[in-house]
């Protein structure tokens, strides 16, 4: 039971910082800084990288007004399904596992690692 609780605060703590991220309470950077890092959780991992396609996608937001309510839209509704304890769906699990081999996780969540591993995701 203990587990079990543990995912469900670990998926709330996670939802709060993704809706900090749209609230612009805090930045992508800060939010990706205070990931839960011991989760084993694939929605957690997922969320993880979802924040980092929605860092990487700052000037496609910029330029296209329906891409921006779709992604904020989409965030939203993350943000809601893990408010709940609920796991996200398998199907966007599976498409950022599917994208990702590696784990986006740092022992240490430093900005250098952070924009290090950026990089290599969106190819600066």
């Amino acid at each position: 039971m203990k587990n079990a609780e543990n995912i469900i605060e670990t998926r709330q703590q996670t939802a709060k910082l993704i809706v900090d991220v749209i609230l612009n309470k805090i930045t992508v950077l800060d939010a990706l800084k205070s990931f839960p890092k011991e989760s084993s959780d694939p929605s957690v991992k997922t969320c993880f990288h979802i924040l980092v396609h929605y860092e990487s996608d700052e000037e496609l937001r910029k330029k296209d007004p329906l891409y921006k309510e779709t992604q904020d839209e989409f965030l939203v509704e993350t943000a809601e399904t893990l408010l709940k304890g609920d796991p996200l769906p398998v199907n966007i699990i599976k498409e950022y596992q599917d994208f990702y081999q590696n784990d986006l996780f740092y022992p240490e969540m430093t900005k250098e690692n952070i924009l290090k591993r950026l990089r290599k995701f969106i190819n600066l």
